[in-house]
């Protein structure tokens, strides 16, 4: 199916459904329009776009919603990229609640502004459909969003069309609490143009989670003008991101806090991580995040010993949260993390990140794997073949699947 489709059930899976998820329809969306329908319940008010494939189909849903009053909104299409991240930047200087999506060179493109709106602490919430760039690809990659973690945007990334919906909706609790902008990342056409059972709530539920945007007085005011973005002399810079540095250190627990709220009031619970099968009798640990990750935790029943580790919250990485995780482990358990990402260096960034975290405070082996980059297939056999190469001659990085 093209767009939304409502979904039929049996009445006693209806029932038993609709006991968890109250004031909710039932939907077949694919992940693009799920964050096209987020965006919609979030009450966004300005949307800057320009469409770059497999994004397209979200900025093109929102234009619908708007042209038939669907969504209140200003829609504007925008001529590139940068202009896009540009318009977005403005329109939250002036209070506006802020939405927008990109992919790929998109994202590279408009690299100098996502600096200026994380550090002008500037509250937007976007989705990317994460793809690679050269050589020339379309399909599923993590390098441009992962290539952005030095920004200063908090990122997320949604394993299903349904969590994607859902993280867009605590994105903005998160990012107008803290002033930092918020990416919510899915995988390119394994989520963006794949069609999923979905629970759309009731906009009145969405209106009493998240309440309409608060003025904080740092706005545009046309009646006391102040001035943006002029030259800052040292001492005072080192301010700014002082405070930035306090405030991005409380990312990780409010994510936590915003996640078990979001569970009372949904009924889907969310945290930074999830912890699947990891106990003292755990001998391996696969780290995944995205679409593989349900691959991955598809297999665990065949193998009692492989636990399964997905960050869903990776910039600022949750390091309590993965050690609290981590906690049951014995010390010859052995990490495996699984990259759709190449930053150009050894490791892949999900390696990086979780020596970063454990240095100091665990002594486990990690082994890198990268697999699946540019959108090539990761079934369940290839995981298996992790696992088994693991166990049999594991290798501090080691490529799967080359052809």
């Amino acid at each position: 199916m093209n767009n939304i489709t409502t979904k039929n059930n049996s009445a006693n899976t209806q029932t038993e459904n609709e006991k968890f998820y109250a004031r909710h329809t039932q939907k077949i969306l694919k992940g693009n329009y799920a964050a096209a329908e987020a965006a919609k319940l979030c009450r966004a008010g300005f949307i800057p776009a320009y469409p770059i494939t497999p994004q397209t189909t979200i900025v093109e849903e929102l234009s619908n919603k708007v042209a038939t009053g669907e969504l209140d909104a200003i829609y504007i299409n925008m001529d590139s990229e940068h202009s896009v991240f540009a318009a977005a930047m403005g329109a939250a200087i002036a209070g506006e609640r802020v939405f927008t999506a990109t992919s790929g060179q998109g994202l590279f493109y408009a690299h100098e502004v996502l600096h200026a709106i994380a550090h002008f602490r500037l509250p937007i919430v976007i989705c990317n459909v994460g793809r690679p760039s050269i050589p020339w690809n379309i399909w599923s990659d993590q390098t441009d969003s992962i290539s952005q973690r030095d920004t200063g945007w908090v990122q997320f990334y949604g394993e299903s069309s349904q969590e994607v919906l859902d993280s867009v909706i605590q994105a903005y609790i998160i990012s107008e609490e803290l002033d930092l902008p918020v990416m919510v990342v899915l995988d390119a056409f394994y989520q963006s143009h794949t069609s999923e059972n979905v629970w759309v709530p009731e906009q009145s539920l969405v209106d009493e989670f998240l309440p309409p945007k608060k003025m904080k007085g740092g706005e545009i005011d046309v009646d006391h003008p102040k001035a943006f973005g002029g030259l800052i002399a040292p001492d005072k810079y080192e301010t700014f991101n002082y405070r930035y540095w306090t405030d991005i250190q409380k990312v990780e627990e409010l994510t936590n806090k915003v996640g078990e709220d979001f569970g009372k009031h949904f009924g889907r619970k969310y945290q930074a991580v999830e912890a699947y099968n990891i106990t003292p009798q755990t001998k391996i640990v696969l780290v995944t995040i995205s679409s593989i990750t349900s691959t991955a935790r598809g297999l665990l029943p065949r193998y009692p010993e492989v636990g399964l580790l997905k960050l869903r919250l990776v910039k600022p990485f949750p390091k309590e949260t993965v050690l609290n995780a981590l906690a049951p482990l014995s010390d010859d358990t052995a990490i495996v993390t699984i990259e759709r990402n190449f930053p150009g260096d050894k490791e892949g960034a999900l390696m990086m990140e979780m020596k970063r975290a454990l240095y100091g405070e665990r002594n486990l082996k990690i082994y890198d794997v990268f697999t699946g980059l540019g959108g090539k297939d990761v079934p369940p056999v290839t995981i298996e073949r992790v696992i088994l190469k693991t166990m049999e001659e594991p290798k501090d990085v080691t490529w799967i699947d080359l052809e």
